[in-house]
């Protein structure tokens, strides 16, 4: 008890610092061509989950973000997928972002509708639990035995992406452990916000 709650004031303190860091290092990026930007980004992303393969000790970390991809006939409303742009995993597990790649959110609608709502899932076993929340493609199949994944918010609160993070056996999360991980939600959707937003002027 007494360590959560000295995590959960380090984690109160640490949390703001690395946000207004992060902030303060994309500022510095407003003068720059949009490859550099984007490289720029891509490296601070980077750098947050090669720190989340190494404290959590898991086996896979990824995010993917929200995006249009095509439109419907006869409308022309934009159809709503989702692609993973980032992925850290362990050398003995097989990269698996090329497989997720201009996914319709419908395909995966009852995991996406309870991050939607409720801002993260964990799933301890999926061998054994009954509600997987329609994610079996990505444990069966890629040697996923517990799985967590959370959303990813901009900076006026919206969705914009999910971050998964998986174990190849049984692990459950302390709750240590999602401070951790909430901390970095904050901080990644902060870098993807702010990336984004700067695409946009």
């Amino acid at each position: 008890m007494i360590t959560t709650i000295i995590v959960a004031l380090i984690t109160a303190v640490v949390g703001p610092v690395a946000v207004t860091w992060v902030k303060a290092k994309l500022e510095r990026k407003k003068n720059k061509n949009p490859m550099a930007e984007a490289l720029e980004a891509s490296g601070l992303i980077d750098q947050q989950l090669d720190d989340i393969m190494k404290e959590l000790n898991c086996d896979r970390v990824w995010v993917a973000q929200f995006h249009n991809g095509g439109h419907f006939y006869p409308t022309g409303k934009s159809i709503q997928k989702f692609s993973m742009f980032y992925e850290k995993c362990s050398p003995s597990l097989p990269p698996i972002q090329t497989t997720f790649q201009n996914i319709p959110v419908s395909l995966f609608n009852k995991s996406l509708s309870q991050i939607h709502e409720k801002g993260e899932i964990e799933i301890l076993n999926v061998e054994v639990e009954e509600n997987t929340f329609g994610v079996d493609v990505l444990t069966s199949q890629f040697k996923t035995k517990s799985l967590c994944m959370v959303g990813l918010y901009d900076l006026k609160d919206h969705l914009i992406g999910v971050m998964g993070i998986s174990f190849i056996e049984e692990h459950n999360v302390l709750t240590s452990e999602w401070i951790y991980i909430r901390q970095k939600v904050g901080v990644i959707g902060t870098l993807l916000s702010e990336y984004l937003s700067s695409t946009n002027k």
